[in-house]
């Protein structure tokens, strides 16, 4: 080992054991597959709220070691790894790491995360092979002056299908990037509590929609139960007066709340008996 590779080595465990001790949270992430320009859009994207970096597995594992990290944060990396250091909480951390994705050229063989459509509109292209490379996707093109032109929206791929050659061929001469990326935050700790990434990936709209469940039904029991609180006394009180009033009603119990109506009953019934009087009658 050369002078310089051990100064460098040295250099980044302090780098990192400085940035662990600064930041409370500390996330480690897969980067298999992940290309280096998704990286560069990821810090850019968490700027302010997570601090990105990327080093060797061993340096990060000494660093984070010797920082008091959990060792189990780091006993599953492989291969290229990043480190995310924040102020957040974890769960907020692995939020923004999810929603930061990006989209990434399509590869043979590769299958469709939802259906990939080829718009209908100019393409640009003059005529030519392109054509039927079009065609070989399954487009429905026309040449139109001195562009080709597809006629009509396309799905060239559904989901859950593999995207075969000529697809790839044709999602290239467009520019479209059907496959989206995220980086895979696996672990994240925080104060001695290590938090893998199937606790920490939560479906907020779910969650939501739990907690508005979970306050109704509540409300629900509070009225049937008759337990008196800021929102259930109101109901229980309507509640008790309208079944306290029909009972009224039934018994033709005359009060302020049943007066008119038990008064418009009994006219309604002379009016249907005199219906059936004949106007002579004695």
């Amino acid at each position: 080992m050369t002078t310089h590779t051990k100064k460098w080595k040295h250099s980044e465990v302090s780098r990192l054991k400085q940035l662990a001790k600064e930041y409370p949270v500390v996330g480690v992430a897969d980067l298999s597959g992940f290309p280096a320009n998704l990286h560069g859009q990821l810090k850019v994207r968490l700027a302010g709220k997570a601090h990105v970096t990327v080093s060797k597995r061993k340096i990060i594992q000494r660093a984070l070691k010797e920082a008091g990290v959990d060792d189990s944060l780091t006993k599953d990396l492989k291969g290229s790894t990043a480190v995310l250091f924040s102020k957040v909480n974890p769960f907020e951390l692995f939020a923004l790491v999810k929603q930061s994705s990006g989209k990434v050229s399509a590869k043979e063989g590769q299958i469709a995360p939802d259906d990939i459509v080829i718009p209908a509109g100019d393409t640009g292209l003059p005529p030519g092979p392109a054509l039927s490379d079009l065609k070989g996707a399954g487009l429905n093109v026309r040449v139109q002056g001195a562009t080709i032109a597809v006629m009509e929206d396309k799905i060239v791929t559904h989901k859950g299908e593999a995207i075969t050659a000529p697809v790839v061929n044709v999602l290239g001469k467009f520019g479209i990037k059907p496959i989206k990326l995220r980086l895979s935050l696996t672990h994240v700790a925080e104060k001695g509590q290590l938090y893998p990434a199937s606790v920490l990936n939560i479906d907020e709209d779910e969650v939501f929609a739990n907690f508005v469940k979970a306050e109704q039904q509540a409300f629900n029991l509070a009225v049937n139960a008759f337990v008196f609180n800021d929102k259930s006394t109101p109901v229980i009180i309507t509640k008790a007066f309208r079944e306290a009033k029909q009972v009224a009603l039934d018994g033709n119990v005359l009060t302020e709340a049943t007066v008119g109506e038990i008064l418009a009953k009994a006219e309604n019934a002379a009016k249907e008996i005199k219906s059936h009087v004949k106007e002579d009658a004695q």
